[in-house]
């Protein structure tokens, strides 16, 4: 049991996604339970308004978010197995999955 306690541990810590904007303007680092880890702004970002400054972070957040529960699904299913009942309700709550 420890054993596979430690290696969850380890599989989520690594269960992160960047999400980088198309032109590269931004880029967004999120770890599990959707924690913002990075964000990066570059020199080209400060050329967009506010509001489309803001709406393109919240998009790569939300990229970023969405591919970070989807790696923590996958460590999820290295150390439960794919049939297991948490991995299944983890899946169901991915909004492609549904």
């Amino acid at each position: 049991m420890a054993e596979r306690s430690a290696n969850l541990n380890e599989a989520l810590e690594a269960a992160s996604a960047t999400a980088v904007s198309p032109e590269g303007e931004v880029t967004v680092t999120v770890g599990v339970g959707g924690a913002l880890r990075d964000l990066q702004l570059s020199p080209e970002s400060r050329k967009m308004s506010a509001q489309s400054l803001a709406t393109l972070i919240k998009e790569m957040y939300a990229e970023a978010a969405l591919n970070a529960g989807r790696a923590s699904t996958g460590a999820l299913a290295s150390v439960f197995g794919e049939d297991s009942e948490l991995v299944r309700q983890a899946r169901a709550a991915d909004p492609e999955e549904r």
